[in-house]
């Protein structure tokens, strides 16, 4: 009579064969989700450290981890609500909204340059505020972002063009230090920003001789970088640092 079970032999090629069946579906799906795409989050997003201003009326808006603080009438008045999440409305606007003490609050964040009524200081974000239906507007985020996270090269200087080689740079780090190529020799300095302005310290340089043309251009570059009192950006974005006497430095 024929066994109609399987044998052991049977059942366990069966077995190993589910299992490399398995093991191949559970690596396949490993791989989907590694080389799946990471979903950033919007540009605009709020970092948790993060502060916002206007005029006329005067606001102050502020994130502080998880709390946020609106404050209104000069200080006076204040609204203190948990960050609610970020809703995108383009690749560069974002929108939150939240009720806080009765009353309605939505507010939107855009990536754009934003320059403050009173002080004429740039900032990376353009925001308008919507409490209890009263418009607000202002500008947000931190202005030395705008200088960091590139290397920017001079194209001209006290409105004359530069030589094409070797062309000068500057790169504004984090720790609040400025350096680059001022056209022979490289240079290191400090910067800082203000309520109203930008001042940079006079620097140290390497000691090396070049070409006097070279030379002369490298000294008034570093003679109008002493004399930063504020910057600027034009339309197109390139970067403009104004001296207190008027003179300009021109960089993309």
């Amino acid at each position: 009579m024929t066994n109609p079970f399987p044998s052991r032999a049977a059942l366990a090629g069966f077995v190993q064969k589910r299992a490399v069946f398995w093991a191949a579906i559970v690596a396949g799906w490993g791989l989907a989700l590694a080389n799946a795409p990471v979903q950033a989050q919007p540009q605009g997003t709020l970092p948790e450290a993060w502060r916002a201003l206007g005029h006329e009326p005067s606001w102050v808006l502020s994130r502080n981890g998880d709390a946020m603080l609106l404050e209104t009438n000069f200080g006076a008045d204040r609204l203190r609500f948990a960050m609610p999440e970020a809703v995108s409305i383009d690749s560069s606007t974002v929108r939150y909204a939240t009720t806080a003490n009765g009353k309605s609050l939505v507010w939107t964040v855009k990536t754009e340059i934003c320059v403050d009524s009173m002080s004429g200081m740039p900032r990376p974000q353009q925001v308008t505020i919507l409490l209890d239906g009263q418009r607000l507007t202002g500008c947000g985020g931190e202005p030395a972002s705008l200088l960091q996270g590139r290397d920017w090269i001079v194209t001209r200087l006290a409105d004359r063009p530069v030589l094409p080689t070797p062309k000068i740079t500057m790169t504004f780090a984090k720790d609040g230090t400025v350096s680059g190529l001022g056209s022979c020799n490289r240079f290191n300095a400090g910067y800082q920003l203000t309520g109203e302005g930008m001042t940079i310290s006079k620097g140290l340089s390497t000691m090396m001789a070049c070409e006097p043309p070279l030379m002369d251009q490298e000294r008034l570059f570093l003679d109008l970088l002493e004399r930063v009192s504020r910057f600027s950006f034009t339309p197109e974005g390139r970067l403009v640092l104004h001296t207190n006497s008027g003179q300009t430095i021109l960089a993309e």
